[in-house]
């Protein structure tokens, strides 16, 4: 290779790395870029209001019926619970009864038994007696007929034997299937009814402490609003235009000047929030002020009018915060903005968007 080709070489290659680190230089900017612009574009997470007081006394209310029910469960138990051992009670006795007859009738069975083994032994000793041996053995007629007799008559108490070790035998495997129906009969699961009963009952007292609770995040939440009521009597609204010019405080029910329908309707959950929040930055990067016309959507573009309407009422709001962030609520209002409404908790809106 020439000093010529060398050199023209050597330039191809630099001029390949300098190309190649310019590449991963754009790449670079460019992926530092997006990520500045989804910084700036991402808006800042609203903490979930707190609940108002109205929402509380309906949680209250509902749990009070739930613990009222397990309580009524609860009775129904105790019934069944006493019944089933009331009952377990009287089988103990026949079961007890039952034991004691059971114990005569082996006994009995036991003396008869050893009287017919007696009577098997006598009869091998002496060994076959039919009525043939017996004549023939006898001195006269009448020897004879007189043995024939007394020979019928042991034939017959050996059938009054053998039949009544039967039936003693028969009586000691009723009394038996008795005793044992009686013990499957205690096994009536009142273990297993207790064991509900204490589940039952820790429920109820889960309830319970759940209410106290509650009723007192009420109180809790009914001074709260009644200090929010009363800063808003003593101090009003504040004035003050927002960027379109309106202000967002005393806008109420009339639509903010130069804006109209679009016929966009929006509808939702609605809730709001206000004390706790107050003064604290928005997502759009201004002060909450509760006493403002605002309100917070996921989605919505920072300042978008909407005129929301609960029942009978409207009121007109602009969007200046993210928000609300539980369930599937739609519309997060400002303090001021629910109480025009008349919405003290949660409830259903329609919105229509104004431009």
């Amino acid at each position: 290779m020439d000093t010529d080709q060398k050199i023209s070489h050597r330039f191809l290659t630099h001029t390949k790395i300098s190309i190649a680190a310019l590449v991963v230089l754009a790449a670079s900017i460019t992926i530092l870029a997006t990520s500045i612009s989804f910084a700036d574009i991402a808006p800042e997470s609203a903490a979930p209001a707190p609940e108002s007081s109205g929402q509380i006394s309906s949680d209250v209310a509902a749990k009070q019926v739930y613990v009222e029910k397990e309580r009524d469960d609860l009775a129904v138990l105790d019934l069944d619970i006493a019944s089933a051992e009331q009952y377990l009670d009287q089988n103990r006795m026949k079961l007890a009864d039952a034991n004691d007859r059971l114990s005569d009738a082996q006994n009995e069975y036991d003396q008869t038994l050893q009287m017919f083994e007696g009577r098997l032994a006598q009869i091998y000793k002496l060994g076959g007696y039919d009525a043939y041996s017996v004549l023939m053995s006898s001195d006269s007629f009448s020897d004879a007929v007189s043995r024939v007799n007394y020979l019928a008559t042991i034939s017959e108490n050996d059938r009054n034997l053998v039949d009544r070790v039967r039936a003693e035998a028969e009586q000691v495997q009723a009394i038996h299937q008795q005793i044992d129906e009686l013990k499957q009969a205690q096994a009536v699961d009142v273990k297993g009814m207790e064991e509900r009963r204490t589940e039952l009952q820790n429920r109820i007292d889960i309830g319970v402490k759940d209410i106290d609770a509650e009723n007192a995040q009420l109180a809790l939440a009914q001074a709260r609003e009644q200090q929010a009521a009363a800063l808003m009597a003593s101090a009003g609204p504040p004035a003050g235009p927002d960027a379109s010019g309106s202000d967002p405080a005393t806008v109420g029910v009339a639509p903010p000047s130069g804006l109209s329908p679009t016929g966009a309707i929006l509808s939702g959950v609605a809730s709001w929030y206000g004390p706790g929040f107050d003064g604290q930055t928005t997502a759009d990067g201004e002060r909450y002020n509760m006493y403002a016309f605002t309100a917070a959507n996921k989605t919505l573009p920072f300042g978008t009018w909407l005129k929301v309407t609960y029942g009978d009422r409207s009121v007109f709001v602009r969007i200046n915060d993210r928000g609300p962030y539980v369930g599937d609520r739609f519309l997060d209002l400002s303090y001021a903005s629910a109480q025009a409404l008349g919405l003290t908790g949660i409830g259903y809106i329609t919105a229509e968007i104004y431009r």
